[in-house]
């Protein structure tokens, strides 16, 4: 893809996408979203990319994977800075290492501006309807975003990148009605998968939480009662990647949100999360860039 110019490499982890790959990842946005509004009723929604670090902290994000955050800083909103700050980048403009003397003058000067980075689109949801009461036996909310994760390697092309584009359908509602929804949609897009030739598998996982004592036991709790499942699929080389989770997370959220059901006990929630970068890029490793050669399936509907 490199070679061809369909894909471009602008830094750790980022790309620039061409055809075939954007009307591929368009193709498979729209295929979810529509499973999320046609079977489930789905409202569709839209966010920003950054959201209120006091979301992600009220949610338990930022203590399970402080490992992950991109933090969205600005520079201290007095007028010396300012100037302290533009004297510095002006100094550094024609160093060798003027990038790097830049980033520390961002950092002298810079203050936390309350936002982070959206690691996830499902956190929109909740906070748009906290304090809501949820009507039975429960609804369902479709968005898709850009999402960023820092991690310490991005050595892998396309299977490992810091910003990504994710479907998420979130359910919120009875316990009966999230864990139904999770086997449903568990079985919608295993059906588009098998339709587009890919190999793959479901497997249950678990979070890599940062390692403390809470997260082992979110850990073991996790795999015990099968609440996370991923799609693997494979991308040569005997290696494969996690393109969907689908996930229930009891009441945690729906307590932290104050999401609450008809008898005022708080909400069950649930999602299926879909990685669309890595799903075209596992589909490409499968059929390659030529869109001749690819399934009827997906050649007809691009």
């Amino acid at each position: 893809m490199l070679a061809t110019g369909s894909v471009t490499e602008s830094g750790e982890g980022q790309f620039g996408f061409g055809e075939p790959f954007i009307g591929l990842v368009s193709y498979l946005d729209k295929t979810f979203s529509d499973i999320a509004v046609d079977r489930f009723g789905a409202e569709l929604r839209t966010y920003p990319a950054l959201i209120r670090t006091e979301v992600l902290s009220r949610s338990g994000y930022i203590s399970s994977f402080p490992q992950f955050l991109l933090t969205a800083n600005r520079l201290h909103s007095d007028a010396d800075h300012y100037q302290d700050f533009v004297g510095e980048i002006e100094s550094a403009a024609s160093a060798e290492d003027s990038g790097a003397l830049a980033e520390k003058a961002l950092e002298r000067h810079g203050t936390h501006a309350g936002y982070v980075l959206s690691p996830a689109v499902c956190y929109h949801v909740y906070q748009q309807y906290a304090g809501a009461l949820i009507s039975s036996p429960g609804k369902a909310v479709t968005a898709v975003g850009k999402c960023f994760r820092h991690e310490s390697r991005y050595h892998r092309s396309l299977e490992r990148l810091w910003e990504f584009t994710m479907r998420e359908v979130v359910f919120i509602g009875t316990r009966e009605y999230v864990a139904q929804a999770r086997h449903d949609i568990m079985a919608a897009v295993w059906e588009v998968i098998e339709e587009m030739g890919l190999p793959g598998r479901c497997e249950t996982a678990s979070d890599p939480f940062f390692l403390n004592v809470q997260a082992a036991q979110k850990v073991w709790s996790q795999r015990a009662l099968e609440l996370k499942y991923e799609l693997q699929l494979p991308v040569g080389g005997g290696r494969s990647v996690a393109a969907a989770s689908f996930n229930v997370h009891g009441q945690n959220l729906g307590s932290a949100f104050d999401l609450r059901n008809p008898d005022s006990a708080a909400a069950f929630t649930g999602c299926a999360a879909f990685g669309l970068e890595r799903i075209a890029y596992a589909f490409l490793c499968q059929f390659g860039l030529d869109p001749g050669n690819w399934p009827d399936r997906v050649r007809s509907g691009i």
